[in-house]
């Protein structure tokens, strides 16, 4: 049973250099009462990408946020124990398959790759793995849930 969903921002929840994506907010509404939500985003700017998220409308939605440098499984198991779910308990999206759905794979989450947008050039092979769902937004979401 997924008891938590672990977000990464650009490509997903926020449009580069346009902002939020006019269905997060809506697809957030819908998950907060049922699920655990967190971020776990990349940046090489951590101070800046930080504050983003922290000016965002939707930022009290999650019940934890990492920003690092680098993604790998080490960050998404901070993000996994902060939440107190199992890996099995939980969903890890994003738009770029070497740095979410490997590492969600590895641990043993469930994973959604979003096949469309800046990111969708990094696509899962071999070393990554297969997601277990390919969408192309966030809203699709809804629609196993």
């Amino acid at each position: 049973m997924i008891k938590a969903i672990i977000f990464d921002w650009t490509g997903v929840l926020y449009e580069r250099h346009k902002g939020l994506f006019s269905f997060t907010k809506e697809v957030l509404d819908q998950l907060k009462p049922k699920y655990k939500l967190g971020i776990v985003s990349r940046s090489k700017n951590i101070i800046s990408r930080r504050k983003k998220i922290e000016n965002s409308i939707i930022k009290n939605y999650f019940d934890f946020i990492l920003v690092a440098t680098k993604k790998t499984t080490k960050e998404f198991e901070q993000s996994l124990k902060e939440l107190g779910v199992k890996p099995s308990q939980a969903i890890i999206i994003g738009n770029r398959a070497s740095r979410e759905i490997k590492p969600g794979n590895e641990l043993g989450c469930k994973t959604v790759w979003i096949q469309k947008g800046d990111g969708s050039y990094d696509s899962p092979n071999q070393e990554t793995g297969e997601p277990d769902y390919r969408f192309d937004s966030i809203k699709e979401l809804l629609d196993i849930l």
